[in-house]
């Protein structure tokens, strides 16, 4: 019998797997949060650099607001934050001084937990930013094997990379992730013995495994049964299909197997009614479960990557394409040396799939990242990369190019581009970011609704006395304050000469 604690991944992994990554708002994240905060959720997996760029990309909102609003609403729930130690918002190799100023960000916007998980194994790189986000306040770090399917990822190649984990302070635990939902059942009774064997100084006990193949349900609670003490799951309509196992069903079933689970349902079941309801009133999909796919096995891309795929591909209006894609992407994979199919190589995989079958032509034009994976910005790549590819990639001007991960870029550097008046947050985004998307987003922030009644607000707080109404013919705002009275803010709806509402502020 284990004491299970559960990770909430609806705002994170089950945005992206099941709402392409752009269904969570701000606004929705403050309606939900209170509520996720009374389940007794061991932590939140919160955020990762690419809902940080949806944010601004597709909403025009501040993600450090929503960090933040995050924060004052869960404060007895630590907040996680997924990185590759590579890479932050951009798909190229991000430079260690904006990593380490993205890292102290986190921090001191409330996110305190973090999962470090290399996707090509590379462990020397994963210690360093384990020992970076410790350096700058991380109250957790939690280091991660990456499960996939490969001639090349025995249980013997993954034991040997968790046992490199084993001899860093940083690591608190680690973790064995399933983006693609490849674990079944059996391998798992194998893998999962194996890995805690091979470690003394620290534990596997967390269990990340996508629904994609409709066996996680079971895998994770064989996982429990074996000693792993934290699952991670999702509340509907953000679990089941390419998302996690659904919350309340893995309470119940991991209670009938014995384990003891300390959660409490009925806010659970609250937090999923208005995620719900928020779905229905922005006409999003809801998870289901899957039915078991032994095709998939073949290809490997995860969910999250599936759904932002087909969403790209109905952009430039060839969503005719994702089977012909996801079909490509098994050769480009063999081709570039079976690197794990999840973020970014997820994304460069199918880029590059769909260039081939867009061209007609497999290879005739190579994606920039492609080519910085094959140059070894990412280190080794596992297994022997097709030479004809090979060539054609360093015969370019960018693969001639030498391997620069950005190590001399300094924030003196930044502020020097970028301004040296604008904080720490807005000069991150304008770092990683397209310079017209944050425009815009800041733009769109300074012109809301709630931003002009803040400023409204300010500039009458410290007079003695204030009458100010503003009308656009329905609706009346009056703000009036006498020379003893706090600030009052009334929304009169003026239609039919009654008071639709009113509120004080």
């Amino acid at each position: 019998m284990t004491d299970v604690k559960l990770v909430d991944v609806s705002l994170r992994d089950g945005n992206q797997s099941i709402w392409g990554a752009t269904g969570v708002t701000t606004r929705m994240v403050q309606g939900v949060a209170s509520l996720l905060d009374q389940v007794g959720y061991h932590a939140i997996e919160l955020v990762s650099s690419t809902l940080m760029a949806t944010a601004v990309r597709y909403h025009q909102e501040d993600p450090w607001e929503r960090l933040r609003a995050a924060r004052d609403l869960m404060p007895n729930t630590q907040l996680g934050f997924l990185t590759t130690g590579k890479r932050f918002i951009s798909f190229h190799r991000t430079p260690d001084a904006v990593f380490e100023l993205a890292f102290r960000l986190l921090v001191r916007n409330g996110v305190k937990r973090l999962w470090v998980i290399d996707p090509m194994h590379d462990m020397e790189g994963a210690k360093r930013t384990a020992e970076m986000a410790k350096r700058v306040g991380f109250e957790e770090v939690i280091g991660g094997i990456c499960y996939t399917t490969s001639p090349v990822h025995t249980d013997e190649y993954f034991a040997t990379k968790a046992k490199e984990l084993d001899d860093c302070d940083a690591i608190d635990s680690v973790y064995l992730k399933d983006p693609a939902g490849l674990l079944t059942p059996d391998r798992v009774k194998s893998l999962v013995p194996l890995l805690q064997s091979s470690l003394t100084s620290t534990r596997l006990n967390e269990i990340h495994s996508h629904s994609t193949t409709g066996l996680s349900p079971i895998t994770v609670l064989d996982a429990a049964d074996l000693g792993i003490d934290t699952i991670h799951c999702a509340l509907p309509p953000l679990a089941n299909g390419s998302s996690h196992p659904e919350a309340q069903r893995l309470v119940h079933n991991l209670r009938a197997r014995g384990h003891n689970v300390n959660v409490d349902l009925d806010a659970m079941a609250k937090a999923s009614a208005y995620l719900q309801r928020q779905g229905r009133i922005k006409n999003l999909p809801a998870g289901s479960p899957n039915e078991y796919d032994e095709a998939y096995y073949r290809h490997t891309i995860p969910g999250g990557v599936q759904s932002t795929t087909r969403r790209q591909l109905g952009e430039i209006r060839r969503a005719d394409l994702f089977d012909q894609v996801i079909e490509e992407s098994v050769q480009v994979r063999e081709d570039l040396g079976w690197p794990i199919v999840m973020t970014p190589f997820a994304q460069y995989i199918v880029t590059q799939a769909t260039l081939n079958v867009i061209t007609g032509e497999r290879y005739k034009q190579l994606s920039d990242e492609v080519i910085d994976l094959l140059r070894g910005d990412f280190g080794p790549l596992p297994g022997a990369v097709n030479p004809e590819l090979m060539d054609r990639a360093m015969a370019t001007k960018r693969g001639q190019q030498p391997i620069n991960d950005g190590g001399d870029v300094t924030i003196a550097d930044l502020r020097r581009r970028f301004g040296a008046t604008i904080s720490d947050e807005e000069l991150l985004l304008r770092a990683v970011m397209p310079a017209e998307q944050v425009d815009t987003m800041y733009a769109a922030k300074k012109n809301s609704a709630t931003s002009t009644l803040q400023r409204l607000l300010a500039a009458v707080n410290d007079r003695p006395s204030t009458s100010v109404s503003i009308s656009d013919g329905t609706t009346k705002f009056s703000i009036q304050r006498g020379p003893s009275d706090n600030v009052g803010a009334a929304v009169v709806g003026t239609t039919g000469g009654s008071a639709a509402q009113e509120a004080t502020a």
